[in-house]
């Protein structure tokens, strides 16, 4: 199944966005709780899990997925499918103005999808086209297109594919490309990238009252959690800088300029953690400093601060009861469970310890 959100035929729902929400809160019902995902992750083998899966919402997704796949290619692709229908089905129902605003967050993801196929392709790092880290739902570039990208045999390979293709941001391919070139940082490509994605998407926000102010939120803080995330990289780094604050993304919420530029000169990650001065992001990046003393893994800040931004979107959502939050907070928590099963998928297929799974989970 190939879903493109932004090219689905403009059908208003039956009975407004009253109706269309009433339909989601029933659908939330039936996600994952806690105790569901602890029952996973007592799985003893990817078989046993396939079973548990199979027995689930998602067993005619994976049914389908098993003709042509196996294994764990299979789950991830079934699972894949299932948040794609998901944000399919919310975005026929939503109004107008909800599928530009849905459109343009959930954009983030196949960004991150293409990102890691650049990483992959300029590192050398094999690459199933089935790959779990695959997360986007078919926004601006289709789960196929996905697949045919991580098919290539190159990073020329990838640019020049992309460059067919009508994406709003085809520019920054080229712009990345030149970038890593001259730097030979795959960081320069992506960030062209995250430019020209939050230029486009900051446009689809204008207006739109009480919703678009809610997206520009979650929207300003995923920019924050990219520019904190730089600032990590940056300061971990012993590497010269010769602009750093050419790194900075505009359009946050909390992690202005000013402030940005003042933490680039930090000595070290403890420094950094300590002067952050946003208490919003206090907690989250304190745990992010502390798991990344124990596994030395710089994606622990990135990891606190998602986990952080998803739990907050996903509550905003119970407290919205007749707005965009309802959309939103569900295709969140949707996304959030796909991301779980797939952890622990994979955690199981590698008889990995539930309780090192346990800890890259979200719940909430």
């Amino acid at each position: 199944m190939t879903t493109k959100l932004v090219a689905a035929k403009v059908r208003p729902s039956p009975g407004g966005t009253p109706y269309s929400n009433a339909r989601i809160r029933a659908q939330r019902g039936s996600l994952l709780k806690t105790g569901d995902f602890e029952v996973y992750l007592q799985e003893t083998s990817l078989d046993s899990f396939v079973y548990r899966l199979e027995a689930s919402d998602y067993g005619p997704l994976l049914e389908k997925a098993r003709l042509t796949l196996a294994g764990i290619d299979a789950v991830s692709y079934a699972l894949q499918m299932a948040l794609s229908q998901a944000y399919f089905w919310v975005y026929e129902m939503s109004e107008r103005r909800y599928r530009t605003l849905l459109a343009a967050l959930a954009t983030k993801w196949d960004i991150q999808d293409m990102k890691t196929i650049i990483r992959a392709k300029a590192t050398g790092v094999g690459l199933s086209e089935y790959d779990s880290a695959f997360v986007g739902v078919g926004v601006s570039i289709s789960a196929d297109n996905i697949r045919a990208l991580a098919q290539q045999a190159s990073l020329e390979d990838v640019v020049a594919l992309a460059l067919t293709w009508n994406l709003p941001y085809r520019q920054a391919f080229t712009r990345g490309l030149e970038a890593y070139y001259l730097s030979e940082q795959v960081a320069d490509f992506e960030l062209q990238l995250d430019h020209a994605y939050l230029n486009w998407a900051r446009t689809r926000f204008r207006g739109s009252g009480d919703a678009g102010r809610f997206a520009r939120s979650v929207f300003g803080q995923e920019v924050d959690r990219l520019n904190f995330d730089t600032l990590v990289r940056l300061v971990d780094t012993s590497d010269v800088i010769e602009d750093p604050l050419s790194y900075f993304l505009e359009g946050g919420c909390y992690l202005d300029k000013k402030k940005f530029k003042s933490l680039v000169d930090c000595e070290d990650l403890y420094h950094l953690v300590d002067e952050l001065g946003i208490p919003v992001y206090t907690k989250a990046v304190k745990a992010g400093y502390e798991e990344y003393l124990l596994t030395g893994h710089l994606s622990e800040f990135e990891r606190m601060l998602e986990a952080q931004l998803t739990r907050q979107t996903i509550e905003a959502g119970y407290k919205d009861i007749l707005g965009f939050g309802v959309a939103l907070s569900y295709l969140t928590a949707k996304q959030n469970e796909v991301t779980n099963l797939n952890i622990i998928a994979h955690g199981v297929n590698r008889q990995i310890d539930p309780g090192i799974i346990r800890k890259d989970l979200t719940l909430v």
